[in-house]
């Protein structure tokens, strides 16, 4: 019935996509009720693992951000200040 089983092995654009699909079937108004429990079980244990990945991306992103010469920066999660040379006018 529901495919919860290896979400934990699963990436986030499948987290995303299952979670899309577990809200179009609890809109329909004939599920049974056992089944939209589940279903929302599923939907949130989905949503702690994507949430999960999200500040593990969230972390890796303040530990190194690359400057446009090469050279790397903490960011501890706050924007670069730009130099002279790195403004993109584009």
């Amino acid at each position: 019935m529901t495919s919860g089983n290896n979400a934990s092995n699963q990436t986030f654009e499948q987290h995303l996509k299952r979670l899309e699909d577990i809200a179009g079937q609890l809109d329909r108004s004939d599920v049974p009720l056992d089944t939209a429990l589940a279903l929302f079980e599923e939907g949130i244990k989905r949503l702690r693992e994507a949430s999960d990945t999200l500040t593990m991306a969230e972390g890796r992103l303040k530990e190194l951000v690359e400057r446009a010469d090469g050279t790397l920066a903490t960011t501890d999660g706050r924007p670069l200040k730009q130099e002279a040379g790195d403004a993109d006018d584009d």
